[in-house]
């Protein structure tokens, strides 16, 4: 594959649908959100000067994305600055593109003075330790088990 490109939705809004219904399919729905709530908080993304959310791309075809959002965590609005919504194609999945993704986020909380990101997860664990994420707790709202993860930002 020849070289893919990261950059901010808002810079390419093409894809806000695409985007939108991978975040629909992996945790909108289950939490019941339609396709349509998915698409409105991407297109809040886009405008909200705390938020973004940054895409790969290769030859016009996006292939994951992650996001900074200020709230991601329902029940837990005393936490600012999220990283949220890592999803990479499964066939680009083990390539380094969602490290990537994540990198180019923390660099944009970075680029907002954020000092300290949190985000949880019940599938990933061990990419966002080797990415310097510690956990912070641990919970379990429904049947499975989840880590809320923090990292500091240099500067």
């Amino acid at each position: 594959m020849t070289a893919r490109r990261l950059l901010r939705l808002a810079d390419a809004p093409q894809h806000l649908q695409t985007i939108a219904r991978w975040n629909h399919a992996e945790w909108g729905a289950a939490a019941g959100r339609s396709l349509s709530d998915c698409v409105n908080r991407f297109r809040d993304v886009i405008k909200k000067p705390s938020e973004e959310c940054v895409i790969a791309e290769h030859e016009g075809t996006v292939l994951g994305m992650a996001c900074l959002v200020d709230h991601d965590l329902e029940g837990r609005p005393d936490l600012l600055h999220w990283l949220a919504s890592v999803y990479v194609l499964p066939e680009f999945r083990k390539t380094g593109l969602g490290s990537a993704l994540v990198s180019a986020v923390e660099r944009e909380a970075g680029a907002r003075n954020i000092k300290r990101m949190h985000l949880y997860t019940h599938t990933a664990e061990q990419l966002y330790q080797r990415l310097g994420w510690t956990v912070s707790q641990r919970f379990k709202p429904d049947d499975e088990a989840y880590a809320l993860m923090i990292k500091d930002l240099p500067g």
